[in-house]
């Protein structure tokens, strides 16, 4: 695989990792109690809402890191590793917090079609 290649897959999954970061830390300032989501057992319907602004804000991070990754020369084949890098990253979140089934199953199966429709944006517009 060639220099350029592998720094697409280096800059994809580092600007889905940033700009997640960011994200849940900008939700946690505006909404404290995000923070300890996946250390209950019982969400009322406003940690529901919460839930589903940071399943969001995963989803606007990987679209970014497909622009990111396209940008950076990467074809289908680093925006897939990408993708399968992220998914690593969230099975292993899923699997030292206490969670709620739905959200981590709809997480995982949209990373790669919303890294992919980074990518679609990225020959569209740019």
């Amino acid at each position: 695989m060639s220099f350029k290649k592998i720094l697409s897959i280096i800059m994809g999954f580092g600007s889905i990792g940033v700009l997640s970061s960011v994200l849940a830390k900008i939700q946690g300032v505006l909404f404290p109690t995000s923070m300890q989501l996946f250390e209950q057992t019982i969400w009322t319907s406003d940690d529901i809402i919460q839930l589903i602004i940071k399943l969001v804000c995963v989803y606007v991070s990987c679209i970014t890191g497909g622009i990111v990754t396209a940008l950076f020369g990467g074809e289908k084949r680093q925006l897939i590793v990408v993708g399968i890098s992220i998914m690593s990253v969230i099975i292993w979140l899923w699997i030292i917090v206490i969670h709620p089934l739905w959200f981590w199953a709809l997480l995982l199966a949209g990373i790669i079609p919303f890294i992919l429709i980074g990518n679609k944006i990225k020959q569209t517009f740019l």
